[in-house]
């Protein structure tokens, strides 16, 4: 969770076309993203172009539904709703490369250190739950061969 709260300090996207600009960090992109879409230029933008509206609304959620997946495997690891809002949260990442495309920007250190610790902090539990299993298999085979000796 800090590499996640602290990609939000970090750039996370560059102009394209200067390739030495500061760039905007996280916090900047993740206000934009989840406020853009509600204004009267979000909602003309719509009618425009649908594409570039819904990949911005969905860039824009992409960090509470990451919240509520976190909330929900916490308290239900192995429940349906925390494998449905996994998928969705997954699903949801690549609205982001269409936003980078749509306004030739290019992805920062800030970005890839944000998707990597979302995605470990979803997954993680999963991964080490799996191994858990594994080892609580291990014991009888292992008490099986200390009584052959």
């Amino acid at each position: 969770m800090a590499a996640y709260v602290g990609s939000f300090f970090l750039t996370a996207v560059k102009d394209a076309s200067a390739p030495q600009g500061a760039g905007f960090t996280g916090y900047w992109c993740a206000l934009t993203t989840l406020t853009a879409p509600w204004g009267s230029d979000g909602l003309k933008e719509m009618r425009r172009e649908p594409v570039e509206f819904f990949s911005i609304l969905f860039s824009g959620w992409i960090n509470p539904v990451f919240l509520i997946t976190l909330f929900v495997r916490w308290r239900r690891p192995n429940g349906r709703l925390a494998w449905v809002l996994g998928v969705i949260f997954v699903i949801m990442l690549p609205s982001c490369w269409i936003v980078f495309a749509k306004a030739h920007a290019r992805p920062s250190v800030g970005y890839f250190v944000w998707t990597i610790a979302m995605l470990t902090a979803v997954f993680a539990g999963a991964l080490f739950s799996e191994g858990k299993a594994d080892r609580a298999e291990s014991p009888p085979a292992v008490s099986a061969v200390s009584r052959t000796k």
